[in-house]
């Protein structure tokens, strides 16, 4: 897929950011061997920023004090920011990290739109993946955080894993999968018994979480007195170690204080976010506007708006029911004219859909899926709830002849970065 312009514009100023981080981290490197210590006092990351961008830089540093490039793409909603990541992957291993193996985590904030990008990611054919292919020489591997992977799959292969925000968030580590002890992990640890090698490990990534011991210690040849310690396999033990590029979809919704120091403890070599609405105080690489995908011709549609004098949810109902009937008419002519198949859904949003939230003060789903069925006739195959406790679309392709839904009930489960269509 070719790039538009201002696509392009991205990618240029991110190449010349990374280019220029790449110089002053051989930089920092080389001072890392004269003196560690003095070297964590240079921040390569702002250098770069000066001499690329010359603004102000919002420093930060990962889980183990490096000092951590974290940049944002301000692109509008519609702007292609997926593609844009995957761009962005290629880059950062070419240009920076001079590879096109290893390890990319992929955050994104709900559940619809992690079923939505993975499956794009997975599908050969699709723009996403073919990008990534094309980074990787065909060598492009799509995981999910139950998956387990070992050493040679990192090294041979671009591995994109696939995370929820959610589950980045560690407010309640403990019960977290993704912080506990897997036998899947096991190629990335010494062997329990190699103490000299776990402390070794433990000193170059001391963030590492470890299993409580007794205070014992033994004497070795290398180090010295070594504490019997022994490291978690765990998934989020094996990210601080391969220290992966982080992708952030959607990157306002990560700015918790919880979630922020989560991500940035997965000690990632640069993270990327990309949103529509960057929070203050943050790395803005770079800024496109709406007008600039106006002149791409990326918003096609005219935005139609009806203002309804009535106070009257139900009279709304009907104004919709009617525009979506109108709607589908066209449709079915035009199908008839060029073949091409399109069935309208409308998105209805409601105000409460939880059990015990149905007290007749606000508008709940199963008031309007009560309204549609009882009132306008509507037939129960043709609607749908998609809520945090009830998902009637789940594994469902809504462009399928053979889909029935027409109506999509729904609070806050699709927002931004959910495609579809037909809605």
């Amino acid at each position: 897929m070719e790039l538009k312009e201002y696509q392009i514009k991205v990618v240029a100023k991110l190449k010349e950011y990374l280019s220029a981080l790449s110089d002053f981290r051989e930089k920092f490197n080389k001072a890392i061997e004269f003196d560690p210590e003095m070297a964590m006092d240079y921040n390569f990351p702002r250098r770069a920023w000066e001499k690329a961008v010359n603004g102000v830089y919002f420093s930060n540093k990962n889980g183990i004090g490096e000092p951590l490039p974290e940049i944002y793409l301000k692109v509008p909603t519609g702007g292609g920011k997926t593609l844009l990541a995957c761009h962005s992957i290629d880059l950062i291993n070419k240009t920076y990290l001079n590879k096109q193996t290893g390890l990319v985590l992929w955050i994104v904030p709900t559940t619809q739109i992690y079923r939505q990008t993975l499956l794009n990611l997975k599908n050969r054919e699709h723009p996403y993946r073919q990008a990534l292919d094309i980074s990787s020489g065909g060598r492009t591997v799509i995981k999910e955080k139950t998956d387990h992977f070992n050493r040679l799959d990192i090294e041979e292969n671009l591995v994109i894993l696939m995370l929820m925000l959610p589950s980045a968030n560690r407010q309640n580590k403990e019960t977290l999968k993704i912080f506990q002890d897997a036998g899947g992990f096991t190629d990335f640890f010494p062997s329990e018994d190699n103490y000299e090698l776990n402390a070794k490990l433990l000193k170059g990534v001391p963030n590492i979480d470890c299993y409580k011991t007794l205070g014992l210690e033994l004497e070795t040849e290398s180090m010295g007195s070594v504490h019997l310690t022994q490291p978690k396999t765990s998934l989020g033990n094996t990210l601080r170690v391969l220290k992966p590029i982080i992708i952030i979809d959607e990157g306002h919704k990560a700015y918790s204080a919880n979630a922020r120091e989560t991500i940035r403890n997965f000690n990632p070599s640069i993270v990327i976010e990309l949103s529509a609405t960057p929070p203050k105080d943050t790395n803005k690489l770079v800024e496109i506007t709406g007008r600039e995908l106006n002149e791409e011709e990326m918003i096609k549609l005219d935005i139609h708006l009806t203002n309804k004098t009535s106070l009257d949810w139900k009279d709304t109902m009907l104004c919709a029911i009617e525009k979506r009937k109108a709607l589908e008419k066209a449709a079915n002519s035009f199908e008839q004219n060029t073949g091409v198949y399109i069935r309208p859904i409308n998105l209805i949003q409601v105000e409460r859909t939880g059990k015990d939230q149905r007290d007749g003060k606000f508008i709940h789903s199963e008031d309007v899926k009560e309204f549609l069925i009882k009132k306008c006739n509507i037939p129960e195959e043709h609607i749908a709830i998609k809520t945090s406790e009830k998902d009637d679309i789940e594994g469902i392709d809504l462009l399928d002849r053979d889909c029935s839904i027409r109506y999509i009930i729904t609070k806050q489960a699709l927002q931004e970065g959910w495609d579809c269509p037909f809605a």
